[in-house]
């Protein structure tokens, strides 16, 4: 077989071309540190590293949930000390309030205190994070948690009914903050002045001691209210046929004036019907119900009226006393159920004691109880916060050594072994020269270099 001249060039030449070529991606991985430069050269590796990297990423981003969600935390731990120490305050007002030596004026002192405290407990329940968010106001974070209500100056939950959850692992959720409903709403209470549950806010009992250091002695009127999230209002426009009527009966009793033994009672029973109408909010609910009450003639004294108590819908006589009441009757459709009233409930009002030192001792009497049950709300509220900061503390770490032994298996699988790569660089390199100098000498073989 007899080779040319030019084909014994070229063939050098391809064998520099491919020792420099070995050469530079030896180079390259020394320059990158990195085993795989382009997927074509380890589809299999590339890919392995894409998922090792996607891994990462996701548990970095658990852990700064975990951060955001500790900070939340801490904040409403923080809110929680404050309002503990503003009832503790409260209780020694209150305390303090039943001494009989007491005069008005020194009560009347003792009041303006109570009535700052209502006030700094309100704006701790609307404590803000530093992104500007409700910390009690559950998923509506960016709406307060309380509102002062215009009609009766309580403060009313405007909050949302669901805890805002996080991610801190692929299977793990932590609530980042507790309803302002729970904690300072949804508090058991054996005042008369407690809901149809035997609920009172602690605003509630605050303003109860505030009204009795006034020497304000109110009787409690018969009200019902709804426990259904009714902010984005009800819809019964679909056709009658389809869902058929929604009605119900609101049943008010007053004592008549002037009372007898026993006293007399006056009746009244309005149907309300909601059928093919649709609503909002809590506010056009109540605007559409005292719109037929006024149309059936239920008027004073036996009077009943539809308001909003934050996001539900509330009942309530005109007129105050344990023997005027209301109740709430289905006749047809799902209202009972969508505002979260059951058949037949009812709810009556709270006669008080005659003498006004009675009235005065039974509503401090109350307020002391009702304010120990709060405080034990916001200890359980603590504690679960504490519980809570002890699972992120938990979760973080075995999210660390997660990421720590993720990152070992990318390293093997496309970190570069510097030692090898040098003693393969040194060799492709030795290759290289060694098939310069061959070409060097292969070049010189020509029948003309012979010619004379």
């Amino acid at each position: 077989m007899r080779i040319s001249t030019a084909w014994a060039q070229q063939l050098s030449v391809n064998g520099m071309a491919n020792q420099q070529t070995k050469l530079a991606k030896i180079q390259q991985q020394l320059s990158s540190g990195l085993k795989v430069s382009a997927p074509a050269e380890d589809p299999a590796a590339a890919v392995r590293v894409l998922d090792l990297d996607s891994t990462i990423a996701k548990t970095n981003q658990y852990q700064s949930n975990i951060a955001t969600v500790r900070g939340r935390l801490n904040i409403e731990d923080s809110a929680l000390e404050t309002s503990g120490n503003l009832l503790d305050r409260a209780k020694e007002l209150t305390i303090q309030g039943m001494n009989d030596s007491l005069s008005s004026s020194d009560r009347l002192s003792i009041k303006i205190e109570v009535d700052q405290l209502v006030q700094a407990l309100a704006g701790v329940a609307n404590t803000q994070n530093a992104n500007g968010e409700f910390i009690f106001s559950g998923h509506l974070s960016k709406i307060p948690a309380f509102v002062e209500h215009p009609a009766t100056g309580e403060y009313v939950y405007q909050g949302g009914p669901q805890q805002r959850v996080v991610q801190i692992s692929p299977t793990r959720q932590v609530a980042d903050g507790d309803l302002g409903l729970d904690v300072f709403e949804n508090i058991n209470s054996s005042s008369p002045a407690a809901d149809e549950n035997g609920k009172r806010s602690i605003f509630n009992t605050l303003k109860s001691l505030s009204a009795s250091l006034g020497a304000t002695f109110d009787a409690t009127p018969g009200a019902i209210t709804g426990d259904r999230f009714l902010r984005y209002g009800l819809d019964y426009n679909n056709p009658p046929q389809a869902l058929g009527t929604t009605t119900f009966d609101l049943v008010s009793s007053v004592e008549q004036l002037p009372s007898t033994v026993p006293p007399t009672l006056s009746s009244h029973t309005s149907t309300i019907d909601l059928s093919g109408k649709s609503f909002a909010n809590v506010d056009a609910i109540a605007a559409e119900v005292n719109k037929q009450l006024t149309a059936t003639g239920s008027s004073a004294p036996a009077a009943i009226r539809a308001r909003s108590n934050g996001n539900r819908i509330e009942f309530v006589s005109l007129a105050p006393g344990a023997v005027n009441s209301v109740q709430i009757n289905n006749r047809s459709g799902t209202f009972l159920t969508d505002a979260g009233f059951s058949n037949g409930q009812s709810k009556a009002g709270a006669d008080l004691p005659v003498a006004p030192v009675q009235v005065f001792q039974k509503q401090l009497g109350d307020v002391l109880t009702d304010l120990d049950t709060a405080r034990s709300s916001f200890l359980e509220a603590r504690t679960s916060v504490g519980v809570r900061l002890n699972v992120l503390d938990s979760q973080e770490s075995q999210n660390e050594k997660f990421i720590l032994d993720t990152k070992s298996t990318l390293s093997e699988t496309q970190d570069l072994d510097y030692a090898d790569a040098i003693s393969k660089y040194q060799l492709q390199s030795t290759a290289l020269q060694a098939a310069q100098q061959t070409f060097a000498q292969v070049k010189k073989l020509s029948l003309f270099n012979y010619l004379a």
